[in-house]
């Protein structure tokens, strides 16, 4: 090798390691700018400002067409402004990517999925959780995603088998509300005058939650449709049994069909199964009451007043109730004194503050409050 050649190499190898050092550091250099764009659009976006936070990811992705995290908030700032289209675009362009890991399919796939959801596509939005579900089978946020749907499209038996299979909601939790969707089957069948079906559906919520109190009215309301007024009438008296705390509420929604059907009777006797069930459901001596002033028993109805107030002795209903019984049976001392013990106990009642923010009451003033934390929010309330 002559000396010309050995200078040639020796330049060659010089101006080699230059450029390597340059565009080493030069890299760096440039991705540190694009992280601070894309850290300032993240600070913009906690702000509110999805304008700013928008050209600032435009900029990232323009820059560095690889950041996917940038281009996934690209696509929900277009969700969150209508551009539902937009978005579904962006997200989907994203999925034929290789080299995808596992943890930003599952991102691009939520974000896709809230798209379609937004877009009225809910078949579309469900397969997209389920591609969620092959990947991470576990995914609650996708599971409960998909409860959502099956709840929008009204799809209840849908919605009942997803729940049904998530072992992660707390037994209770999951019986009432698998309840709730076979009530909703069942009203959903009574909208299509399909009574034996949607009576098959109440029965269902029964065996899931015992408590179900929609369903015990509901399986009665299907009866009196039907004019099956022993059937509606057993039905009723199984509610009063099972739950004694609705039974006044029960009993006044049907009170009309009692006494057109000629049960006029059995509503007085429910009533009193519902005080021996729970002597202090003031609903119940109240209904009594009531029944008692229209059959004209004033006597009996001031007594179940009285037992009443035992419980609650400051129950307005009631004692307003005692008042006029009182009235009625022409002993006006008695109601007088009753009347007045109701102005004492309004006349004592202090002063209130209120703030005007959030509603919160106290009977002290507050130059902050003590539950939002705004100032000079008190307000005199009578």
């Amino acid at each position: 090798m002559n000396f010309v050649s050995y200078i040639y190499i020796v330049v060659f190898i010089v101006l080699l390691v230059l450029l390597v050092v340059v565009l080493f550091r030069r890299k760096p250099k440039r991705r540190r700018s694009i992280q601070n764009e894309y850290i300032a659009g993240l600070q913009a976006l906690i702000a509110g400002d999805r304008d700013l936070a928008l050209e600032k990811f435009r900029q990232v992705v323009r820059r560095d067409t690889d950041y996917i995290d940038a281009y996934i908030l690209i696509g929900n700032i277009l969700r969150e402004r209508g551009a539902y289209e937009n978005a579904i675009k962006v997200h989907r362009d994203l999925l034929v990517r290789p080299n995808l890991n596992a943890e930003q399919q599952k991102n691009i796939l939520k974000s896709l999925a809230l798209d379609y959801q937004m877009n009225k596509q809910p078949k579309w939005a469900l397969s997209t959780c389920d591609k969620i579900l092959e990947l991470d089978k576990k995914n609650e946020w996708a599971k409960q995603f998909k409860l959502t749907l099956f709840e929008d499209m009204g799809d209840w038996q849908g919605a009942f088998e997803i729940l049904r299979k998530n072992s992660a909601i707390p037994k209770n939790e999951k019986s009432s509300q698998l309840a709730a969707y076979k009530v909703e089957q069942g009203l959903q069948f009574t909208a299509l005058h399909q009574e034996h079906e949607a009576r098959i559906r109440f029965r269902d919520a029964i065996k899931q939650d015992a408590d179900c109190f929609a369903a015990y009215m509901e399986l009665v309301r299907s009866y009196v449709r039907e004019e099956r007024h022993a059937s509606a009438l057993k039905e009723l008296k199984k509610l009063v049994q099972t739950l004694p705390r609705y039974a006044d509420v029960a009993l006044k929604d049907f009170e009309d069909f009692m006494f057109d059907s000629g049960h006029f009777d059995d509503i007085e006797s429910l009533y009193k199964q519902a005080i021996d069930a729970q002597p202090e459901n003031i609903g119940a001596y109240l209904g009594l009451a009531e029944i008692y002033e229209k059959k004209g028993e004033i006597r009996k109805a001031a007594e179940f007043c009285r037992r009443a107030l035992k419980f609650d002795k400051d129950n307005l209903k009631v004692r307003l109730f005692l008042i006029r019984a009182e009235n009625t049976l022409q002993r006006f001392e008695r109601s007088a004194e009753l009347a007045n013990a109701i102005a004492d106990s309004f006349l004592k009642q202090p002063v209130q503050f209120q703030c005007r923010q959030c509603s919160h009451r106290q009977d002290d003033y507050f130059l902050r409050c003590p539950q939002c934390r705004t100032w000079n929010s008190a307000e005199k309330v009578t």
